[in-house]
């Protein structure tokens, strides 16, 4: 399959897998309680921090690209997932 569609066609399938199912976890909120606890910034920081270190340790592994791209992925869902929940909390009125 990889002779016909090259690596990247696979990765690309991979990622979009990878998004769906992080997208389906943030929103029926399967997260850990610690982590939909936190707030805002310490989520921020905490995917800077994860993405840096995806980076250093896939690196070291060689496979870079496919864990930093793999961290970010995961990162991204979970930060969306809070500012919906800010957003929808704020047209609630409730103080955010």
């Amino acid at each position: 399959m990889a002779f016909l569609f090259g690596e990247s066609i696979m990765s690309f399938i991979y990622y979009i897998g990878l998004f769906f199912i992080c997208q389906i976890l943030v929103e029926k909120k399967v997260l850990p309680q610690k982590l939909v606890n936190l707030r805002l910034r310490y989520v921020l920081l905490g995917s800077l921090v994860s993405i840096a270190l995806a980076m250093v340790i896939g690196q070291w592994l060689g496979i870079g690209i496919f864990l930093t791209a793999s961290v970010t992925v995961a990162a991204s869902s979970i930060i969306a997932g809070k500012y919906r929940s800010k957003f929808e909390e704020m047209e609630r009125g409730k103080r955010v």
